[in-house]
């Protein structure tokens, strides 16, 4: 997998971690939004949900570590800096508030890692 991609996966990974509690439909709908995003579909070896959430498995306590860092925002605006020239920013936007949704309720801390990306990224 390109660094680009493993950029990516980790953006839209960290809306996993945001509210601090971790549930099984945001693991499932990461996997198989991550697996249709067509910013991936170049990756090789290909993307499919089952690698996808391998990747996941061995990436979340560093993620996780990151979200709960007192220099979080300086990870997240550096990892947005080097996703700015990447073509499709509102897909992985529109990922990262499906998985927000997908335990029920979008925590505030979830809209506001969303957020910040849009308005990094230029998109409000």
């Amino acid at each position: 997998m390109s660094p680009e991609h493993d950029k990516i996966l980790n953006l839209i990974a960290t809306t996993i971690f945001a509210d601090q509690r971790i549930h099984d439909s945001e693991v499932q709908v990461f996997a198989k939004a991550a697996a249709k995003l067509k910013l991936l579909q170049n990756a090789r070896p290909e993307l499919t949900e089952e690698r996808i959430l391998a990747w996941y498995e061995n990436n979340k306590d560093n993620i996780f570590q990151h979200v709960k860092a007192p220099y979080f925002k300086d990870w997240l605006y550096d990892l947005l800096e080097q996703l700015s020239d990447v073509e499709g920013k509102e897909s992985i936007i529109q990922i990262m508030e499906d998985i927000s949704r997908a335990d029920g309720s979008v925590h505030v801390s979830e809209r506001a890692l969303f957020t910040l990306a849009k308005r990094y990224w230029g998109i409000i």
